[in-house]
């Protein structure tokens, strides 16, 4: 089958012909159409990945897909062949990866169904970062009317996490350059806050001094964590994805965290699906790559995005 390969780290990545996996007795193999590019991906074409993983090269890239039951294990019993699915991959040795012909998956993890009324090219660039926001999301609880501010609202977890807050209820606070205002907007922002042009905290203090109510962070390393922090009011939540907050300081003020891990078990990613379904997560692509090139794909998310970069994986 074809696949996306990295043969050695700090290498581009080429489409190969391996071997297609069997699936053992509780897993699907599933026919992959669609998938899409994450932050992961990078790490792995870069070697950063050493630091934390164990690995065996060559490693296939991909994370998320979208695809079509393709042959089942002896022991499966929840999926024929022939349905349509979707999730992504996570292993405990990195090795295979989702932008190949085929992945296979255990039926109890890592896939659920994909709904019917949601493309294969949007379900294969929901599975990471919509688990990512949606984890996120659930990790603040917004009611109705409550001031979220959410910041990194325009890539693709930024922008699942303005569209899933706002369906809650929120007002939610993002921040978006100039020119990205709209979409974010569109996505169900009630205001922004330009990056590019002043500092977030001293912006959000001053609309909002008795504080927000929580705080989505996606992108601010822990050395700057702090002022973004302060922002929350007493008794409010926080979530980030890069690990940055400090829980016990934050809880001194009565502030609950949830430094964000994305999982991939069934009901996450059928919540996803269900969010969809119903027009509350739309996915928004930059652009969408065939596989034969996925470097492409690759140095185009690397020159930073305003949304998914998609990967078609079948014709």
């Amino acid at each position: 089958m074809r696949a996306v390969v990295v043969n050695e780290f700090e290498t581009d990545p080429v489409v190969a012909e391996v071997p297609a996996p069997e699936p053992a007795a509780n897993e699907l193999r599933i026919r992959v159409h669609a998938s899409s590019v994450n932050g992961f991906d990078l790490s792995v074409v870069s070697g950063a990945v050493k630091a934390w993983m164990p690995y065996e090269l060559p490693i296939t890239l991909g994370r998320d897909y979208a695809g079509v039951v393709e042959s089942v294990g002896t022991a499966v019993t929840r999926y024929a062949v022939g349905d349509e699915v979707f999730g992504f991959v996570f292993r405990d040795v990195l090795h295979d990866g989702t932008w190949a012909d085929f992945v296979v998956v255990p039926e109890d993890m890592l896939v659920s169904r994909k709904p019917a009324g949601v493309s294969f090219e949007d379900a294969g660039a929901l599975g990471v970062a919509g688990a990512a926001a949606l984890q996120a999301v659930v990790g603040v609880a917004p009611s109705s009317g409550d001031r979220v501010l959410i910041v990194g609202a325009t890539g693709g977890v930024g922008g699942f996490a303005v569209q899933l807050a706002a369906a809650q209820g929120a007002h939610v606070v993002a921040t978006a350059a100039w020119e990205d205002e709209q979409r974010v907007r569109d996505l169900g922002s009630a205001e922004t806050v330009d990056f590019t042009e002043r500092d977030v905290a001293a912006v959000v203090r001053e609309r909002y001094p008795e504080g927000v109510d929580a705080l989505i962070d996606l992108v601010t390393p822990a050395d700057r964590f702090s002022p973004l922090g302060e922002l929350v009011r007493s008794g409010g939540r926080v979530a980030t994805t890069t690990g940055a907050a400090d829980a016990d300081a934050l809880a001194k003020r009565g502030i609950t965290t949830a430094n964000v891990w994305v999982v991939a078990d069934p009901e996450t990613l059928g919540r996803l699906g269900e969010h969809a379904e119903r027009g509350e997560l739309k996915v928004m692509f930059e652009e969408i790559f065939p596989l034969e090139q996925a470097g492409a794909a690759l140095a185009a998310f690397s020159r930073g995005t305003h949304g998914k970069i998609g990967i078609a994986v079948a014709s």
